[in-house]
């Protein structure tokens, strides 16, 4: 009984931690959120000991990193974030590429800020405006923008699936 809760918890501080990494330095360790959300998926699963209960922790699992990952950077820069004008000072194209994109760097008041943008919808002119919020990462200031409900629903989901897997174990 103590590995299901060994794999929640350690499960939930990946989370936390690949979270917190990947909205600050980079997007690269959407890995480590995965791997927490799968090792919770696992944790709850087994300590359920029922089959249905495994379908919606996987689905959490899966879910959450992405969703916590650009869902509550999208929030964070929406609420506390400042909208810079800046200046595209260069551009490198990649238009025949499996996913054509443009890489763009630009001079913003609060300094350099590299950002990529698809091969659609690129720049037309040599201006554009950047959220800003330090320690987050830029973004462009016309992205979609993720609702906090959605955000703060993902986890507060996976904490309720916690009891409700643990009530329903199987009894010997």
């Amino acid at each position: 009984m103590k590995a299901p809760w060994l794999l929640i918890l350690g499960g939930l501080a990946a989370l936390a931690l690949g979270v917190g990494v990947s909205i600050t330095l980079t997007y690269g360790l959407v890995f480590v959120g995965l791997l927490g959300g799968l090792a919770y998926a696992l944790g709850v699963s087994g300590l359920s000991q029922r089959k249905w209960v495994a379908l919606p922790a996987f689905a959490l699992g899966l879910l959450a990193p992405f969703v916590l990952i650009f869902g509550l950077h999208s929030v964070l820069l929406q609420r506390g974030g400042q909208v810079e004008h800046c200046t595209v000072t260069s551009k490198e194209e990649h238009p025949f590429t499996k996913y054509p994109g443009v890489d763009y760097v630009l001079a913003c008041p609060s300094g350099e800020v590299e950002l990529d943008r698809d091969w659609n919808d690129r720049l037309k002119t040599g201006q554009a405006d950047v959220l800003t919020g330090p320690p987050l990462l830029p973004d462009w200031a016309d992205s979609t923008r993720w609702n906090l409900l959605l955000v703060t629903s993902v986890p507060g989901a996976m904490t309720l699936l916690v009891p409700v897997a643990w009530l329903l174990r199987k009894q010997p």
